[in-house]
């Protein structure tokens, strides 16, 4: 017999939702009382304190058993559970970014362990989905609603609850969900802990030495994946997986990050295989964003004409788009890709540069590759050092500035950890109130290779393939092969 809701809707309902509730909280105390007691050196004491949290928590789910405070569906509970547990990761790591930019870097730390505790809990639990393979939820024609805060899903008529219904997993008030979009955008995430210096980031017109080196900005590398129920549709590829990471010096403009892993190991955590795929929208030609179009030969592959001319794009899945559908909003030149994706003609950081506009009842994402390198050259109205065409580079930035003053907008940028922070939060941008800055967190330079990556397009200098000529022999007018870029714009591998 299941002890599931047995209490629930009878008059031992609140006493008993009262003892799980104390419980949950002893848990808490318990574990406080164990950190405080090895910070007194009482090691024994805090194993007593702890073995007693353990026992609060078996109490506060027996209890939360009895009044049914979670769904009986196991399965589609632990769904909910995994994607919660993966999100979290995220928001923790977000959260340790502030708590390290106040001074407090113990503790962010710590809180960095546990952004990846939680990440861990999500892979476990997609473990025992693998070996059990339980028959798949069908919610087609029932309405979704998403808590904000934990990501928990609730099906069916949520105003059909009580109006003191509260998230069964993080305890938000029902009228914090909200109804899930019949399409999703998602952050593809496989670089993290980068940096770029402001001059980069923001000196493209009025020049680089108007700006300050010492000042830098968070990076890393992601890229996103549109999902609208019918297609998968990738915007840019990510970098190839053999791709030499660059370390950085004192003169490093920009450094893109530690490899968290490669794109395609990414995009399957988020449950996404290659032959899922139908479409990918590159934003530009640069090795960041079309890395892996190899991995994907079932897509069709949309790129402005100029730089699939300049990548030597051939194939019976290669689009070379011209942008033949006209206006869209006050973007002169589009083209539709399905019902509420559009790609749209944005020339500039190259001379086929485009963007994406996604649309979410009145929502839109926008996913704009490299228009700016960081958020605070958007708030700032700066172009970056990199450009193939700067007045199209200013123009493009304009329009970008003028859609997001008359409409909701998510910037969603592929160089910063803001591009994944204000899709998971879908925060709108205000240009009138930019975020706060978060300093990127102090990393140690890994040891050079001897090889050179250019940090524009990723062109990678081997001293084995040139005639043994070392990187620092090359003539100081020497450009990068494929984007001519100067040598300071080379990291070291």
């Amino acid at each position: 017999m299941s002890l599931h809701g047995l209490t629930k809707g009878t008059e031992l309902e609140k006493s008993v939702a009262a003892l799980a509730q104390a419980e949950a909280n002893g848990v808490m105390m318990y574990y406080a009382l164990a950190r405080l007691a090895k910070e007194q050196g009482l090691d024994d004491v805090a194993e007593t304190l702890i073995n007693s949290a353990n026992q609060e928590a078996v109490h506060a789910g027996f209890y939360a058993t009895l009044n049914g405070k979670y769904p009986k569906d196991f399965w589609a509970l632990l769904e909910t559970v995994k994607k919660a547990e993966i999100a979290g990761e995220n928001q923790i790591k977000a959260l340790a970014d502030k708590v390290r930019a106040a001074g407090f870097n113990e503790a962010a730390d710590e809180m960095e362990i546990f952004a990846k505790q939680e990440g861990h809990h999500g892979v476990v639990i997609e473990e025992i989905f693998k070996k059990y393979n339980p028959p798949k939820v069908d919610n087609t024609g029932k309405k979704v609603y998403v808590c904000p805060v934990c990501g928990y899903e609730y099906v069916g008529d949520i105003d059909s609850e009580d109006e003191n219904w509260t998230c069964p997993l993080c305890g938000q008030p029902k009228s914090a969900f909200q109804e899930k979009s019949k399409i999703q955008v998602k952050a593809v995430k496989f670089a993290e802990n980068g940096f770029m210096t402001q001059p980069f980031a923001m000196g493209g017109e009025d020049g680089a030495d108007k700006f300050d080196a010492n000042i830098k900005y968070r990076s890393c590398l992601q890229n996103f994946v549109i999902d609208n129920g019918e297609e998968v549709i990738l915007v840019d590829t990510g970098l190839p997986s053999e791709y030499p990471y660059p370390t950085f010096d004192e003169k490093t403009q920009i450094f893109v990050g530690t490899k968290i892993k490669n794109y395609v190991d990414a995009l399957k955590d988020l449950g996404y295989k290659p032959e899922q795929v139908t479409k990918i929208l590159v934003t530009h030609k640069h090795e960041d964003h079309t890395g892996e179009l190899r991995t994907f030969p079932n897509a069709k592959i949309y790129i402005g004409r100029p730089d699939a001319d300049a990548m030597k794009l051939e194939g019976e899945n290669i689009v070379r788009v011209d942008f033949t559908d006209g206006a869209y909003k006050n973007f002169p030149a589009c083209q539709k890709i399905a019902d509420g994706v559009y790609y749209i003609q944005a020339v500039g950081h190259t001379k086929g540069n485009s963007i994406v506009i996604v649309e979410d009842g009145d929502l839109n994402y926008l996913i704009h590759g490299d228009v700016t390198y960081t958020d605070e050259a958007l708030y700032e109205d700066k172009l970056s050092v990199v450009f193939e065409d700067l007045p199209a580079a200013r123009e493009t930035l304009n329009r970008v500035r003028e859609f997001i003053r008359n409409n909701k907008t998510v910037y969603c940028s592929t160089h910063t950890p803001l591009g994944y922070e204000n899709l998971e939060a879908k925060k709108i941008c205000d240009l009138d109130n930019p975020p706060e800055t978060i300093p990127p967190k102090e990393i140690v330079a890994k040891a050079a290779t001897g090889k050179y990556v250019c940090s524009i397009c990723g062109y990678v200098y081997d001293p084995a393939e040139n005639g043994g000529v070392k990187f620092e022999d090359l003539p100081e007018n020497w450009k990068c092969p494929r984007c001519k870029q100067s040598k300071d714009k080379f990291n070291k591998a």
